[in-house]
């Protein structure tokens, strides 16, 4: 058989999402191509002479800037301008009073710093939900509204420098642009996630019945409550959500490549609940288990995700399978795909401290270093996760990491990877 053969055959299971079997050796197309490639992460992680990237530092070296989450747009549509949010200070908690800046750096004009709006609605492991709004020339983010009433969402327009709000916080706008997902970020008990300033109204009930999931038209500003907690906790629990597992909460929703359905992430304050995810449509219809223990995921296709914790494709069937990806990647990987054969993503901390940008190409099962850099934040609410984010084409990525002794911004070009894949050996 052919090396052409086997890679169509390898990309096939991959993609049909079956455990995968032992994978071919690769190597770079040509000696030049000026990489690394290890068949497994575990040889990627003792490797000691690999070869890296040259990562950039974007922003400065003062307070915490980064990006913060990953899943959303950070780069513009001609992949020139990255937004970001600074911190003047790190390593304490959040109070209402806490203002961060938003803005973004010009990556043509040796990364100049431009300051388009504050937040005070923002936490040391999603930010504010910055994100651009696809299909416009919106930049939006989470703000808290000046009479400290309730959380709303800002909109910077690009070209126009004008600013409107919507009533509501957002966490991840719709493909085409025209929705958004929304939760009540106040309700969230996960160190490091929930907004403050605002008291949850519904803090004295485990599953109210006046929130959940809601949807946020984009133009408007108009919304709508599609499923609220009080249904989730009967789908979850048919025989009734128990007092043992405390309040159950919405904690990420993430549209699928096309906005035809969302992934919606459940958590609970206590219990033997776990973690569960569910898919629906926009309207609210049509829930569906997806998988329990979701962590790190990001969609590959409208039927596919990938998700980091076990290192696994599951398919939205219902059926919450997950099928083994080759390679044992480790240590909770935030993962984006590029394409049907790239998977980009990141790691928590090693036992030796260090933390890893990586690519992963699909149809050879190849782990290719693309930077390693030493971690010194601490641990839990104040850790600094790279959440890896590619441009709009895929050739640039953006991590936050603090091998600075701070959170800050660092960028690299995966261009020559990426242009000269590994091929397979017969």
């Amino acid at each position: 058989m052919n090396a052409k053969l086997i890679l169509s055959a390898c990309l096939a299971l991959l993609l049909a999402g079956f455990p995968a079997a032992a994978q071919s050796s690769a190597r770079p197309a040509a000696d030049a191509a000026g990489y690394s490639v290890y068949q497994s992460w575990s040889d990627m992680d003792k490797a000691t002479n690999a070869k890296y990237a040259t990562a950039v530092r974007v922003s400065g070296d003062a307070g915490s800037t980064g990006f913060w989450f990953f899943g959303a747009e950070q780069f513009d549509v001609s992949n020139r301008y990255v937004i970001a949010m600074t911190v003047p200070f790190k390593n304490r908690n959040v109070t209402k009073d806490d203002v961060a800046g938003i803005g973004y750096f010009d990556l043509q004009r040796s990364n100049h710093w431009t300051k388009i709006g504050t937040t005070t609605a923002w936490n040391w492991q999603q930010g504010c939900r910055l994100q651009w709004r696809l299909n416009s020339d919106e930049i939006a983010w989470n703000d808290r509204a000046s009479d400290n009433s309730h959380f709303i969402t800002r909109l910077y327009n690009f070209k126009t420098k004008t600013t409107r709000t919507l009533p509501r916080p957002i966490y991840h706008i719709s493909p085409d642009g025209k929705l958004a997902t929304s939760e009540d970020f106040q309700r969230i008990a996960w160190a490091g996630c929930n907004y403050v300033g605002i008291p949850d109204p519904g803090a004295d009930q485990n599953t109210p019945a006046g929130t959940g999931i809601w949807i946020v038209d984009m133009d408007t500003g108009a919304s709508q409550l599609i499923l609220s907690l009080e249904k989730l906790a009967r789908v979850t629990t048919p025989a009734g959500w128990p007092a043992a597992f405390g309040k159950l909460y919405i904690f990420r929703s993430d549209w699928n490549p096309t906005g035809s359905r969302f992934i919606t992430y459940l958590k609970s304050t206590a219990g033997k609940f776990g973690s569960k995810a569910y898919s629906l449509k926009p309207d609210g219809t049509d829930l569906r288990f997806f998988y329990d223990e979701p962590s790190h995921y990001g969609w590959r296709d409208d039927q596919t995700l990938v998700e980091g914790k076990g290192w696994c494709t599951v398919n939205d069937d219902g059926s919450g399978q997950k099928h083994n990806l080759p390679g044992d990647a480790k240590l909770n990987p935030d993962v984006t795909w590029i394409g049907p054969d790239w998977i980009l993503a990141d790691c928590y901390p090693t036992p030796e401290n260090y933390q890893y940008v990586y690519l992963f190409h699909v149809p050879t099962g190849s782990f290719i270093p693309i930077a390693k850099m030493k971690n010194t934040a601490p641990g839990g609410t104040f850790r600094v996760d790279f959440h890896v984010r590619p441009s709009r084409n895929g050739r640039l990525v953006c991590w936050d990491a603090s091998v600075s002794g701070g959170r800050q911004m660092y960028l690299a070009d995966m261009s020559y990877i990426l242009d000269h894949p590994p091929v397979a050996q017969n």
